[in-house]
């Protein structure tokens, strides 16, 4: 018999899921690079138009055919079933360098509190690729003990951590001296920047990446939830509180930044270059710095579990592998497939078209295959199952009632908008 979520536990899980570097790493830095406030409003509007309407398709998709991406596409249709197969493998590619960045964050929390080492330092020594290693053993023992005593109990003991965590880091945040001017940067929106295109592919990205929507996390997660479960409630649950999560972030990082005087527009190295800059400098910045870190370390084992999950529950489905088989077959892959990302900074010269290898491995899966994958589900999903079905599985036992154009839009517009965020990607990287 398959397993179920009980009916917390299944939000606290999905919020896990949702809830990972993409918020509080990752929107910072772009709400950084692109216009401060001016990028919350198309962030807001892909949430609301394209975010929530795929994690609908997935959860309800999941939970009426209580199998993986690969077992719910042969099941909606055998001709299509092996579609299934590319968003497992682009899971679990994300996976082999995610945990390199999971393994840094808990490396820094170390730092942190027994004394500073500088980016470059870090990752030209092998110290990466032992972090490493033991990310993936822990996110690999959560998934081996299953859906309630691993993933559920390690979401119901790290959520509450992560929150305090944020809150700690809100109010020491907005309490130094010229944080006025960091929030003023991150509310205040320029409009005339609303006008480039660039701004509004990004917030697409961003949260299908931040929701963990459209590459068949939420299908598998929903694959365990009870018929008795309503789908709409939960979901606009867990998007509220990844969006809320990703929020606080900024009021963490802008305050921070601008307090000392740095470049709210320093990208990726916003968090492992500019912050401990500033921890190292600040009155308590050892103390803060660690709850920084680990409040990063929690948020990306969160995720990670899911993503782990997607290959394991493939393994049991179709080839009616134990848990503990398919976590470690699943584990050694993506160990064997992470070890280029995790050394690709040491000195190896690990390096293709001119990236380093965990660079291009983000903009391959992390960037350009995520909106080709959630394209290919929603056009799978509404074009071979009939759309009304697809309704009624979404509204079943629902005191929130989901209107026929949400699955209009996930049949027609969101494949349009996502190849299209595909295409001017690829122009972009191209030229």
């Amino acid at each position: 018999m398959r397993a179920q979520w009980f009916k917390t536990g299944f939000i606290l899980a999905g919020i896990g899921s949702a809830i990972g570097l993409g918020n509080i790493w990752r929107f910072p830095y772009i709400v950084g690079e692109n216009g401060g406030g001016t990028f919350l409003i198309p962030y807001f509007i892909a949430v609301l138009f394209l975010g929530i309407p795929v994690m609908l398709m997935e959860f309800a998709t999941g939970r009426s055919f209580k199998g993986s991406v690969l077992t719910s596409l042969k099941r909606i249709n055998s001709k299509v079933a092996l579609i299934g197969l590319l968003p497992v493998a682009v899971v679990l590619f994300i996976l082999s360098y995610y945990l390199v960045v999971t393994g840094w964050t808990f490396a820094y929390f170390l730092f942190s509190l027994f004394g500073n080492v500088n980016f470059e330092t870090f990752t030209k020594t092998i110290y990466p690729l032992f972090f490493f290693f033991g990310a993936i053993l822990l996110v690999a023992v959560i998934v081996k003990f299953g859906i309630k005593k691993g993933i559920e109990r390690t979401c119901r003991f790290l959520l509450p951590l992560l929150l305090i965590l944020i809150l700690v880091l809100v109010v020491r945040a907005i309490s130094l001296p010229g944080a006025r001017e960091g929030i003023k940067f991150y509310l205040t929106p320029n409009l005339s920047v609303l006008s480039n295109p660039h701004i509004w592919l990004l917030a697409c990205g961003q949260a299908l990446f931040s929701l963990s929507a459209g590459f068949g996390i939420l299908l598998t997660y929903g694959s365990y939830l009870s018929k008795k479960e309503g789908v709409p409630r939960s979901v606009f649950m867990i998007a509220g509180a990844d969006t809320l999560i990703a929020i606080l972030a900024g009021f963490i990082i802008f305050p921070i930044v601008f307090s000392f005087g740095f470049n709210p527009a320093a990208g990726p190295e916003l968090a492992f270059v500019t912050l401990p800059e500033i921890f190292s400098v600040m009155w308590g910045g050892k103390f803060f710095g660690a709850v920084f870190f680990l409040l990063l370390f929690v948020a990306a084992i969160t995720s990670a579990i899911s993503m782990l999950e997607v290959g394991v529950t493939t393994l049991i489905d179709e080839r009616k592998f134990s848990r503990t088989k398919a976590t470690v077959l699943v584990s050694l892959v993506v160990v064997v497939v992470g070890i280029p990302s995790a050394l690709s900074y040491a000195g190896f010269n690990l390096i293709v078209w001119g990236k380093s290898f965990l660079d291009f491995m983000d903009l391959i899966f992390g960037s350009l295959l995520i909106p080709v994958v959630a394209a290919l589900l929603c056009i799978v999903i509404t074009w071979f199952w009939k759309p009304k079905r697809l309704l009624k599985e979404i509204n079943r036992n629902s005191e929130i009632r989901i209107p026929f154009i949400a699955v209009y839009l996930i049949k027609y517009i969101i494949p349009v908008v996502l190849l299209v965020v595909f295409i001017l990607e690829v122009l972009r990287v191209s030229f």
